[in-house]
């Protein structure tokens, strides 16, 4: 049943613009883990407030108001920070609706999902997890754009990224995806600046020492003690003092960064994207990282 659909058994009552908000909230709350479902429909039905008018004149208007891929953190900052002031931190939240269905090729020239194909029926923040636990490398020209057809205007050629480390031809990761607009608020590009898939061929990576200023425990074990598909297991610790594996593993060539970024992708290149965080050489610096 398409939207429309559904649209025409209310189309006498209300707007459709309300309706789309009605039905962005149905859907969060249908796909929302069990211990929250009746606190957001709770929350949903009391603050929802109606009188929206639909434009039937055309969307043009709509075009820019969502961040541009291809432009990296330069447009979440255009429209997030600047267009709505919100901060980085709420950015980075709002930003974690990616952790709800796929992006096609057809739609988009992007392909695949944020998450695993479990986690992308529900509305939870394996977005987030996914973003920080796997090693990530640059795809090129996802949507099969050939040169002579972007010389013409026919299409753009489009980047994205896919997980990199051992383990990523599962099924199950084979379609798992970042966008530059997930991966730049995390990550810095290669030479400190904002990071750009279609100008990087490294692997963006977090080793566990990185995440040190807060209890990385809880983003293991919702993928069952796995970092980059590692087995941690009983290496748990206090965070203060945490690594998944020896003392050496955040510097370029130890084995976590061996494990999280072994399974090269682009000419045999296994260079690290971002910049040192503080004195310790971890490959982090996006501006939601702090």
């Amino acid at each position: 049943v398409s939207l429309n659909d559904a649209y025409m058994k209310f189309c006498d009552r209300i707007s459709l613009a309300d309706f789309i908000v009605i039905a962005a909230e149905a859907v969060m709350t249908h796909m929302a883990t069990p211990s929250l479902k009746a606190s957001w429909e709770e929350l949903f039905r009391g603050q929802f407030k109606y009188g929206r008018s639909t434009a039937f004149a055309g969307c043009s208007f709509a075009e820019g108001r969502l961040p541009n891929p291809a432009e990296s953190c330069d447009d979440v900052e255009r429209v997030f920070v600047h267009n709505m002031g919100l901060n980085w931190k709420e950015s980075a939240a709002l930003m974690g609706v990616h952790t709800l269905g796929r992006a096609k090729i057809e739609n988009s020239g992007y392909d695949g999902w944020w998450s695993t194909p479990e986690h992308s029926r529900t509305f939870n923040n394996n977005y987030f997890i996914s973003l920080f636990s796997k090693g990530w490398c640059p795809k090129y020209n996802v949507n099969g754009c050939s040169d002579a057809d972007e010389q013409r205007g026919r299409c753009v050629k489009k980047t994205q990224w896919q997980i990199c480390h051992r383990g990523a031809d599962t099924p199950e990761r084979a379609h798992q995806m970042m966008l530059d607009t997930d991966m730049c608020l995390h990550f810095a590009g290669s030479r400190g600046d904002t990071l750009f898939s279609k100008s990087e061929d490294c692997c963006a990576w977090t080793a566990t020492i990185g995440v040190r200023r807060f209890d990385v425990r809880p983003l293991l074990e919702a993928e069952d003690n796995v970092w980059c598909d590692i087995e941690c297991g009983s290496r748990l610790t206090q965070f203060s003092t945490y690594q998944c594996l020896d003392a050496g593993n955040f510097r370029q060539g130890g084995r976590e960064f061996r494990a999280c970024c072994g399974k090269s992708v682009n000419n045999g290149n296994n260079l690290e994207c971002g910049t040192a965080v503080g004195n310790v050489d971890v490959r982090v610096g996006g501006p939601a990282w702090e």
